[in-house]
């Protein structure tokens, strides 16, 4: 393990800030933030410096497997051992920040060139690795690299996704590197990778507010999303009273206000309507059909379950109330995740040891690390996000946290290492 006074001289903050603001170069907006869409040219761009670095800077053997995922490679004293890994994403959501994914990879990046400089030789390899595709992107899909990795996606399953420009997100992994027809050798097995750690902007508030340095993560919520539609009758807005209309966009008013009470009424858990569509959209008709996108996120199933449940019930009575027709189909939904007991203990011990303060979190965001930990033992570092934001123009995390993310994940794999 490396000492509190090893650390001081050896992680530099001027430096990974210096690699954060170069990052969130590419891809810039002229009006702030970052809008670096994976398989876009400035994601190439960021793919290609990425590369250079591990591989000139940092001494790591690097390929880029199947899915497209860039990993670099540290022998370790027992080569046949399983390997440690870390890393994150580099690619961004139209118009957000520069914290979001390249905290995680560069932070990795800080840690690795510490142990090359202090000369530490692990016992296990060790894997920095880019996930390709974490954000939802023009091909309306995410976490592609870590997904692939553990065998959760097929080319079978990608074989029809297209851009709006008809470009197959198969095509689009080949320009990375990738390679569709050997898909199954990017997929890692169970008891290939002894531990997966990431860090990661918290992009909630609460660090920062409890003045904390460090989020262990103790799992990520679960996710349910649906499509509703209500069906009414389109009259006349000027010539039908009040009380003969079917109003479908009045309805979904109410179903909107029954979602958002729902959730309130319920711990690590939110629930969104994000998407609205009208129709037939005019200031003089009375809407016949609208249709919501909504999303229940909780880390605790049994709150997806009740809040849909009442949903539901709550849509059989308006159907009744307002006279219209409802019906829901579902369309997305991933179970909330618990990380590693084991690997949460050990970013505690690296904590103490560096005598950083810390807070146990759950997140409310998907993550790659999410995929992982289903063949890995696998955590997260959390570290504080500035109000909160994130996925926005003023995204920002203060560099000292960015170091200290860096110094526990290195003190952590440290640990981890000594251990079989």
């Amino acid at each position: 393990m490396m000492r509190k006074k090893d650390f001081e001289r050896v992680f530099s903050k001027e430096r990974i800030t210096k690699l954060i603001d170069e990052f969130g170069a590419i891809g810039a907006d002229p009006n702030g933030g970052v809008t670096r869409l994976a398989f876009s040219s400035y994601d190439i761009k960021a793919r290609e410096k990425i590369i250079r670095i591990m591989e000139n800077e940092l001494g790591l053997k690097v390929r880029i497997d199947p899915w497209g995922n860039i990993i670099g490679r540290r022998e370790g004293k027992l080569n046949n051992a399983a390997s440690l890994m870390t890393g994150s994403h580099l690619d961004s959501v139209r118009n957000g920040g520069k914290f979001d994914g390249p905290a995680g990879v560069l932070g990795a990046v800080e840690a690795i060139r510490a142990l090359n400089e202090l000369k530490i030789k692990t016992f296990h390899p060790l894997e920095l690795v880019v996930f390709t595709a974490e954000e939802p992107n023009d091909f309306g899909i995410s976490t592609v690299g870590s997904r692939g990795m553990v065998g959760k996606l097929s080319k079978e399953e990608l074989l029809n996704i297209k851009n709006n420009e008809g470009f197959s997100i198969l095509d689009a992994i080949k320009k990375i590197g990738g390679d569709p027809d050997r898909f199954h050798e990017g997929i890692r097995k169970p008891g290939e990778i002894k531990a997966f750690i990431e860090i990661h902007i918290e992009q909630m508030p609460y660090l920062e507010k409890e003045k904390k340095d460090i989020g262990i993560v103790e799992g990520i919520t679960g996710i349910h999303r649906a499509k509703v539609i209500i069906h009414g009758v389109a009259k006349h807005a000027g010539t039908t009273p009040m009380n003969e209309r079917q109003d479908a966009l009045v309805a979904a008013a109410h179903l909107i206000k029954t979602l958002n009470k729902l959730a309130s009424t319920e711990k690590n858990t939110v629930a969104t309507v994000g998407q609205i569509s009208v129709k037939p959209n005019s200031i003089n008709i009375i809407p016949s059909e609208t249709s919501l996108d909504l999303e229940v996120r909780s880390y605790h199933k049994s709150a997806i379950k009740k809040i849909l449940e009442d949903f539901y019930n709550e849509m059989s009575l308006i159907g009744k109330v307002y006279g219209v027709k409802t019906s829901i189909k579902d369309t997305y939904h991933t179970e909330p995740t618990t990380f590693s007991p084991y690997i949460r203990e050990k970013i505690k011990q690296a904590c103490d040891i560096l005598g950083f303060s810390y807070l146990n979190l759950v997140s409310m965001a998907g993550h790659d690390a999410n995929h992982i930990a289903t063949i890995a033992d696998t955590g997260m570092i959390f570290i504080p996000s500035h109000k909160g934001l994130s996925h926005c123009p003023k995204e920002w995390t203060d560099p000292i946290y960015l170091v200290k993310g860096a110094k526990v994940l290195a003190q952590s794999l440290l640990i981890l290492d000594q251990e079989n």
